[in-house]
């Protein structure tokens, strides 16, 4: 098992710094530069590893025109009269970066919604250094993380302001680029190779972020990736074909590590699911539990993750026990209230499985945010009506346990069954992957829409937060354009 480390960086010569681009909706750490930074410094390179959206969220936080600023790098919503604003931004971390004087410069994008800030800061970098190579990566490097398409790489290439991309895996990738060997699998490839062996990395080394930039302090760590189910709607299993866990001895390091060096007990497991190989499962809850006895509530571990629902004989009652003492919190994907839709979905859990999970998390004081697609291609008008008078009558919930319900208009996205199966479903598609039909069923995208605020509305009693969750850039996107033509 791999040692946690605290060696010192020769900061005179920096081989790569590895950046976590803006804009992304967050107030937590991105963590994908500090993990490739301790991947790249145990093969010998010096590096920085900077979360400068954290940086530029910050920025903006009390900025007059933030809504414009993000309107901008999220919708490409052009106002002349923010150049100025625009300008300073990009500067801000353009001379961020250069600060370290690097030889080579990672950009890694979460999600597409970088994109446009990733092609002016690119046009900014080449500008002044010229000399310094660019590698872009992360899977907002594409509009969907299951997409044959690679446009936005392509066209970065084609204006030269990258050298090169990295797709899929990066950790082994970065450094065979850093070695000379650009024909590794993911080197300006859609081809790549996915790593299965999650336990041999280093843990990531956050030395260079500045926590107190963060709302909450807390740590993100991996625990796996891909996922057990294979959900028609899911784009995760297209990416990860194979479903890899890491040890609990190896997760629970990486907290003791993490505690050792940041004094933050708080993690949020960054992966689709945390129960997907119960025994390991198990076995971190123990781990976690027996440590948490022995603390001050204050010096506890917690942590958060996202769950799948099982039928009660797979999750008894000790689970939630378990959980408790280890001071978890659930996202719970539940999808959908609907047998017939979840079973047709892939979700094969019985409603009265919700309803323990509901019962069991109460009973154990266990805070759970329930997942919930709305719209879904078979789903009937009746339907509607059901899942609204099921939120109703659960409404004792509210708050105790569930803190939050997570609501977003159900998508047809790229690569996935259910863009596959279109034509089964007869579905007729849009320009963006919330607009679709279902042609038997005959519900509009704006009935879907309408139908999602409505839901909105009656989950207001379940959130203990300034706002309802939901709403990504295509949900928003899509909203707009329906309300716009109507």
């Amino acid at each position: 098992m791999l040692q946690c480390s605290n060696r010192p960086i020769n900061t005179n010569m920096i081989d790569i710094v590895f950046v976590a681009v803006p804009y992304i909706e967050t107030r937590e750490p991105i963590m994908s530069p500090a993990l490739l930074k301790a991947v790249v410094e145990k093969h010998g390179y010096s590096s920085v590893g900077l979360d400068l959206n954290i940086e530029f969220v910050n920025r903006i936080e009390d900025h007059p025109k933030k809504k414009d600023i993000i309107n901008f790098f999220e919708f490409a919503e052009e106002k002349p009269e923010l150049s100025d604003e625009i300008f300073d931004l990009i500067n801000f971390i353009s001379d961020r970066i250069l600060s370290y004087n690097p030889q080579v410069i990672g950009l890694s994008l979460l999600t597409y919604n970088s994109q446009l800030f990733t092609l002016w800061l690119l046009v900014k970098l080449k500008m002044v250094a010229p000399h310094i190579k660019i590698i872009i990566g992360g899977s907002g490097i594409k509009d969907f993380i299951a997409s044959s398409s690679n446009a936005f790489c392509d066209e970065m290439k084609s204006l030269n302001l990258i050298d090169h991309y990295i797709t899929g895996d990066g950790e082994i990738a970065v450094v065979e680029f850093l070695k000379g060997n650009f024909e590794y699998p993911g080197i300006n490839s859609l081809t790549w190779q996915e790593i299965r062996n999650l336990d041999d990395f280093p843990f990531p080394d956050y030395a260079d972020y500045d926590f107190d930039y963060y709302d909450v302090q807390k740590i993100p760590i991996t625990d796996s990736r891909g996922c057990v189910r294979s959900c028609k709607f899911c784009d995760i299993i297209e990416h990860w074909k194979k479903y890899v866990y890491r040890s609990a001895e190896s997760v629970f390091a990486e907290m003791l590590c993490q505690i050792d060096r940041y004094k933050i007990t708080n993690f949020t497991m960054r992966n689709s699911l945390t129960n997907g190989n119960m025994k390991e499962f198990r076995k971190l809850l123990s781990l976690i539990g027996e440590y948490n006895k022995h603390k001050l509530y204050h010096e506890q571990i917690r942590w958060q993750g996202y769950f799948i629902v099982r039928e009660k004989n797979q999750h008894p009652e000790e689970i939630f026990q378990q959980i408790q003492k280890s001071n978890g919190t659930l996202m719970l994907g539940v999808e959908s209230v609907i047998e017939h839709v979840r079973h047709e979905m892939g979700k094969k859990f019985s409603n009265a499985s919700i309803d323990y999970h509901l019962e069991m998390t109460q009973k154990y004081k266990v805070p759970i945010s329930l997942l919930i697609m709305t719209g879904n291609p078979t789903e009937t008008r009746e339907d509607y009506r059901f899942t609204k008078q099921w939120f109703r009558e659960r409404y004792q919930y509210a708050g105790n346990s569930v803190y939050k319900v997570h609501l977003s208009i159900s998508s047809i996205l790229p690569g996935t069954e259910w863009e596959r199966t279109q034509d089964q479903l007869n579905l007729q598609l849009g320009k963006y992957p919330a607009i679709w039909m279902n042609q038997d069923l005959k519900i509009t995208s704006q009935e879907r829409v309408d139908y999602w605020k409505e839901l909105m509305e009656i989950c207001v009693p379940y959130q203990n937060e300034t706002s309802l969750a939901g709403s990504s850039k295509w949900q928003n996107s899509t909203i707009s354009v329906i309300e716009n033509v109507h």
